[in-house]
């Protein structure tokens, strides 16, 4: 309702006024206390709107932007030296930046069903890719699901869910194919190691992601009556770490920075459970390799097999190469978006469904719950945001439904496990609590602003003290000195998680 609603209410005033000549003294009384009451009845709907915002604010297009397997290689997480992502760190530096930002399971199934249904894997018993008996069917809707039904138009393209958009929206696109190298030189398969790269003879054009931006920059210029919600998956830097060759130009080998190592081994004070963990392939067996000598190597992790390889280095710049590949298509979307055909307000946040290792703790790409695997870019911008702040607070991809829902100005639901960050958007020391992963049933990381603590299926513990150290290099869960804020951690694991495969059953299956 608007100012315009006061009308009416005036218009019955004057005319009761004008009638009171022809009534009787109560006559008139009365019709001027009914005309009283109309007045004051509109004047308090109309103010109750104007509070609320119903009217007077509409609802704004949000945009939600999800990158496959990007760590914090890019400029604005400063996670490496090299790191080339121009549009990813412009996008940061017009809103808000979380530095401290983490998925809630690191793989690709439980991080995205997780994150699109706003519900903890520990609550369904989705932890990883590989499918559980016993897993929880979620009846509750889906992010897209939940904006179609509050009147907006959706649109859901590439890999949003696991494998595609999604099922509900009124666009959808399923994730277009890429070219693959020549015949006999592609070296990857899912249960392969992730040496993998190759620099493509393509052009952008012809790429998955390419095709992805386009059809998102279409559906964003289309014009309706309705807000628009939409979700945008981009695949790179996915593996297959291949991309145009142009991109592979910008990291020449001999220019490569490994990731920092520690003076000593870094496995040595971290218990038996989190070095077979790092040398998993995830729920897939370890690999074989053909020495120069002819003798056949066996049962080597991924580090080991990239090692032996001399497959370092070249498998950073492929990485590195599928970051700035994938910056750039989303570049050209947020280009597009600098003017919104509906006259909203646009809102736009960023994320990654996870973190990748290259080499720290001799463990490659997901599938842990260190730092590495977990932190994940995460982004908004709004018009109530002040370009180039911070929130140092920890959030995690849980909180990005509810959020959504916030910032579109609905009401949040319930049945949500997560928390909305709209009040750090405008008070950015706000505390928040402190973020929970899953890597199966009984494999939990609680992450604070200032500490990690990780609890393994067997009991055995790892804690990291990221003001001193934050490469995770000294464990301190056997300190004496640091038993109470052990103790303090641990009380944020979850006691009851759904049940789920365990990873002790991967180690005593792949791993002699």
């Amino acid at each position: 309702m608007t100012l315009w609603s006061f009308l009416p209410a005036t218009h019955v005033i004057t005319n009761t006024m004008k009638a009171a000549k022809r009534f009787s003294l109560s006559d008139y009384r009365r019709h001027r206390l009914n005309a009283t009451i109309a007045a004051m009845f509109f004047l308090i709907m109309s103010a109750a709107s104007l509070v609320s915002g119903q009217t007077a604010q509409p609802h704004p297009d949000i945009v939600f932007i999800i990158v496959d397997d990007l760590n914090d290689w890019v400029g604005c997480l400063q996670g490496h030296p090299d790191a080339k992502s121009p549009n990813i760190d412009a996008l940061a530096s017009s809103g808000m930046l979380f530095p401290q930002a983490y998925c809630n399971a690191p793989q690709c199934r439980p991080s995205r069903t997780s994150m699109n249904h706003g519900i903890y894997p520990f609550h369904t018993g989705t932890y990883f890719n590989a499918k559980f008996k016993d897993e929880k069917s979620i009846t509750t809707p889906s992010m897209q699901q939940f904006f179609q039904k509050n009147g907006y138009r959706v649109a859901s393209g590439g890999k949003v869910h696991h494998g595609g958009p999604g099922t509900q929206g009124d666009s959808l696109l399923r994730r277009p194919r890429d070219p693959k190298p020549p015949r006999g030189e592609d070296k990857f398969g899912g249960a392969k190691p992730p040496n993998d790269g190759y620099a493509l003879d393509t052009s952008d054009e012809q790429m998955g992601d390419y095709k992805v931006a386009q059809w998102a920059i279409e559906q964003w210029n289309q014009k309706s009556k309705q807000p628009l919600f939409m979700s945008v998956g981009f695949f790179r830097p996915h593996r297959p770490l291949q991309v145009p060759a142009k991109y592979f130009n910008q990291f020449p080998l001999d220019m490569i920075h490994r990731p920092l190592e520690p003076a000593t081994n870094d496995w040595d004070d971290m218990p038996v459970f989190a070095r077979r963990l790092a040398r998993t392939h995830a729920h897939k067996s370890l690999h074989d390799r053909k020495a120069k000598d002819g003798t056949i190597q066996t049962d080597l992790s991924d580090h080991e097999y990239i090692v032996a390889n001399n497959d370092w280095d070249s498998t950073i710049q492929a990485y590195q190469a599928s970051i700035a590949f994938v910056d750039r298509q989303i570049g050209r979307f947020l280009d597009a978006l600098e003017k919104n055909p509906r006259g909203r307000e646009t809102i736009i946040m960023l994320v990654s469904d996870h973190g990748w290792h290259l080499g720290e703790k001799k463990h490659w790409c997901k599938g842990a719950i260190w730092e590495q695997t977990t932190r994940i870019p995460f982004m908004v911008r709004a018009a109530s945001v002040k370009p180039g702040t911070v929130c140092m607070q920890p959030v995690s991809l849980i909180d990005v439904y509810p959020t959504l829902a916030d910032l579109a100005g609905l009401t949040v639901p319930d049945y949500l496990d997560g928390k909305s960050i709209k009040p750090q958007l405008t008070a950015p020391n706000q505390q928040r609590s402190p973020v929970i992963s899953s890597y199966g049933e009984g494999n939990t990381a609680i992450r604070t602003q200032r500490w990690r603590y990780i609890r393994y299926e067997d009991g055995s513990e790892e804690l990291y003290d990221h003001a001193s150290d934050p490469h995770e290099w000294k464990n301190l869960a056997n300190s004496p000195d640091h038993l109470i804020i052990k103790r303090e951690l641990a009380a944020a694991i979850p006691s009851q998680q759904h049940s789920g495969l365990k990873v002790q059953s991967w180690f005593d299956q792949h791993q002699k």
